[in-house]
This record gives structure tokens, C-alpha cells and sequence, in this order.
């Protein structure tokens, strides 16, 4: 099998993740692979050139341009699938593809709903290029179906995976990282790992911690992610004095020991999908504090295994975070019980193969699909 893939960027974020690990896999099981990028490569496709994996960028100004040029790359490849990623790769691959018998699956890995009403449009005019889109959300599956117009059977819901058995909770890596920080064995930390972007809204989560922080000093915040926010929150860090007691990691490889190291997960984004890091936090066992963004909601079980809180509400966001603080036994709890949510979370590996070959073969069906 042939695949070629398509993606926006190859900076660090849960779409491009994703594809690494995809890539990786099919490439592993003997499929030729490559994989386009219309952004100059960045640091997810320094590794995937490690791990062997053909990668090429088509960067340029001009959108026309960009479109022959990936034309030209289908025509020379000749894939068996194309599989786009991301927004502005999803347009650009079905123009590339228009006229042509190409079978083309999208997954967007972004909340369209926020996107502007243009966008939005040509979303709608350009979907019946598509063969297949997969939605890697239910909220992504629903709001295609309901406000974008696409046809029930050819959207196919495949919720983000995880392999579990590279996030895991694990006392080892906790007792390493706690001392490579120097953090005494019962200070509580929260993490986030996420782009320092606004739609992550880092801001509200410094803000937050800092009413948590002026109650609780000996509490610490790690965050995990790099990108043009770093610029805000510098500054309100230094001038409220929580250069120790907040730190801004930038971008790490080993998540899976930055989790362990935590106590609480927290993700106040403004607008998500279904975010892979929120999915490794579950698998290592972390109570977890997310925006009511998304599938987000479905995964955080308010009262069980965290809190739900609305964008934004820097307020209730404290006082979630002060909860987890002042009730140990309360916070173990829902640690437990993420862990038990965790059993739901696959690799998805082997299910995009399978729908890879159904659709190659004509045979593709929505058997057993989540969406209602």
C-alpha cells in the first residue's frame, strides 16, 4: 500500500504527533509512506527523518502555487490513499486532487467551529472531494454532520489513540523527575502540556494558579510546550514572583516522565478537539482539570476523575485547583479512577489500516461506527 500523507505543519502539536506515530506504524508493517508538509519542516519531522520516514516540504507564499506543486507530488507518487491533516493541508489536497481518481480521507484535528465563516464555506464547497473524513472527535463528527452538510456515511468516527504502553503511571520516573527538580516528595504539582498558544489559554492557567499559589506556596506548575505566548506569560510570572514556583519547560521528549512526575493534569483551552495529551494523562493516572471544550467533557467525568470548568473562568479554575490541594484522599480517587477510563483508549493503528484497505478495496463500511 501506498500512502501518501498531508500535513500543515510539523511543529510539535497533537495533529502531528499523531501522524509520527501513524506514519511510523504503517511504515513498520511495510507500506511505502511519504509524508508532505506545506509549512517548512519542524522539529516532529526532524524525527520522523530519524526514524527513516520520506518527508518533504512544499512550503511557499502563493496558495496556487502550493496546489500544482502537490499535484505534481501525487502524480509522481502515485498513492494509493492520500490522507490530509489539519485545515489549510485538508483544502489544499482536495483542490490538488480534484479531476483526478484519487482517494482522498481527511481528518481535521481542529475545531472547525471556530474557524471563520470563509473558512467554514469552503469547507462546505470542497468536502465532496473527500472519500472518507474521520473524525478523531465526536464533537468534530457532529458539528461536520450537523452544520457542515456532510453525508452521515462518509464521516467515520476513530477517537485519537494512545499507545499505553509508552504512557503509563510509573513510581520510578516520579521519584527521578522530582529530583531532577529538586521538589520534596509531597509538593504538589500541576502540569499542562500544550502548545504555549492562545487557543490553549496558558494566560488563564498562570492567572489561576497564582490564586492557588498565594493560599498554597509550596505548589508548583510545569508547563510543558513551547510557542509566541511564552512572551505574555514571562513577564506576569517575573512581576508576581512565581519564578520558582512556576516553570516554563518548553518542549520535552519524554512526556511520559514529566507526567509522572505530576499530581494534576490541567488543560484550559479555548477550543480542542480531542487532545492526545489529555489522553496520556488519563493513561499515567492523573485527575485531570479541562475546559468544557470538545470531547474533553466525555473523557473528564466532573466529580470522578476531575473538573469541568467553562473557558475562560479563571475563578472556578482556581477553586478546582484548590480542591485538589486541600483533599488528598479526593485526588488519589480520581487518579484511580482516570486509570480505570484509561481501558478505553487504543492505538488506533490498526484500525486506519483496516479502513485504509476497505477504502482501496471499494469494501468500506460504517459498521460499527460510534457516531448515533
Amino acid at each position: 500500500m501506498k500512502i501518501l500523507y498531508v500535513i500543515t505543519s510539523t511543529e510539535t502539536g497533537g495533529a502531528e504527533k499523531a501522524l509520527s506515530a501513524l506514519s511510523a506504524a504503517m511504515a513498520s508493517q511495510g507500506h511505502q509512506v511519504r509524508i508532505i508538509c506545506l509549512k517548512p519542516l519542524g522539529r516532529v519531522a526532524a524525527e520522523m527523518q530519524r526514524n527513516g520516514l520520506d518527508v518533504k516540504s512544499i512550503y511557499g507564499k502563493l496558495p496556487g502555487k502550493v496546489v500544482r506543486r502537490l499535484k505534481t507530488e501525487i502524480e509522481l507518487f502515485q498513492p494509493d490513499i492520500v490522507h490530509a491533516m489539519l485545515f489549510r493541508a485538508i483544502e489544499y489536497a482536495r483542490l490538488a486532487c480534484g479531476g483526478k481518481t484519487v482517494r482522498l480521507i481527511v481528518t481535521p484535528h481542529f475545531d472547525l467551529s471556530k474557524k471563520p465563516f470563509l473558512f467554514r464555506l469552503a469547507d462546505r464547497l470542497l468536502k465532496e472531494k473527500d472519500t472518507l473524513a474521520v473524525a478523531e472527535s465526536m464533537a468534530t463528527a457532529e458539528y461536520l454532520i450537523n452544520h457542515q452538510g456532510y453525508r452521515k456515511d462518509k464521516v467515520y468516527l476513530l477517537p485519537n489513540g494512545v499507545d499505553r504502553s509508552l504512557f503509563c503511571r510509573d513510581n520510578s520516573l516520579r521519584v527521578m523527575m522530582r529530583n531532577k527538580y529538586s521538589f520534596h516528595v509531597k509538593t504538589l504539582v500541576f502540569i499542562c502540556v500544550a502548545r504555549l498558544a492562545a487557543v490553549k489559554d496558558p494566560l488563564t492557567l498562570v492567572q489561576a494558579f497564582r490564586n492557588v499559589w498565594m493560599r498554597f506556596p509550596d505548589v508548583r506548575l510545569i508547563y510543558v510546550g513551547e510557542g509566541e505566548e511564552r512572551a505574555k506569560l514571562e513577564p506576569y510570572i517575573r512581576e508576581s514572583g512565581m519564578q520558582k514556583c512556576v516553570q516554563l519547560v518548553g518542549e520535552q521528549k519524554d512526556i511520559n516522565a514529566y507526567l509522572n512526575m505530576a499530581d494534576v493534569f490541567v488543560l484550559p483551552s479555548v477550543e480542542e478537539s480531542l487532545p492526545l495529551s489529555l489522553l496520556e494523562a488519563i493513561c499515567v493516572g492523573l485527575p485531570c482539570i479541562v475546559s468544557r471544550v470538545g470531547d474533553m467533557p466525555l473523557w473528564v467525568e466532573h466529580g470522578k476523575n476531575g473538573f469541568v470548568f467553562p473557558p475562560g473562568d479563571i475563578t472556578l479554575l482556581s477553586c478546582f485547583m484548590n480542591e485538589m490541594v486541600g483533599d488528598n484522599e479526593k485526588r488519589h480517587l480520581m487518579g484511580d479512577k482516570s486509570l480505570e477510563k484509561s481501558t478505553r483508549i487504543t492505538d488506533n493503528f490498526q484500525q486506519y489500516q483496516q479502513i485504509y484497505q476497505q477504502v482501496i478495496s471499494g469494501e468500506f463500511s460504517r459498521e460499527n461506527n460510534l457516531i448515533p
